[in-house]
């Protein structure tokens, strides 16, 4: 019986890597997708929001909003805000996939706001505040 390498072989001074077959599974495709904003929904607060998160570290936070008189092709929109220091961002995140895999629209700035998202299906939202070198996030919810 032989054994099969995988690996790099040499032939004729060109090297050649073995490809073998490899089935990809569902697990291993996880994180972010991309910085996508989606239809970039104008955000501005008005004064009739809820608001459904929050997260801090040390100098920056995140407040997650959801907008009740401002529907989006009559679907309720989300958003971020966040009083932020020099370096530091926020970011709504939002996911399909209870947040296996997600979109993560930034902002930044002292007030910092995000483009607003829409609430479809079994869309998940979480808001994140990066501040002192490192992320802090609100757990993923699904708001309807």
């Amino acid at each position: 019986m032989r054994k099969v390498i995988k690996g790099l072989v040499v032939v004729g001074g060109l090297a050649t890597l073995l490809a073998m077959p490899v089935e990809a599974s569902a697990s291993t495709a996880a994180g972010p997708v991309n910085f996508s904003c989606g239809p970039k929904i104008n955000s501005g607060i008005t004064n009739n929001e809820t608001q459904v998160g929050y997260a801090e570290t040390g100098g920056g936070f995140v407040n997650v909003w959801k907008s009740k008189d401002r529907p989006y092709r009559g679907r309720n929109i989300y958003f971020a805000t966040g009083r932020l220091h020099r370096g530091e961002k926020i970011s709504l995140d939002w996911s399909d996939d209870g947040g296996r895999s997600y979109h993560a629209c930034h902002a930044s700035g002292s007030h910092a706001t995000t483009y607003a998202i829409d609430q479809t299906g079994n869309r998940a939202f979480r808001g994140c505040v990066y501040s002192n070198k490192r992320w802090k996030c609100t757990d993923w919810k699904i708001y309807n």
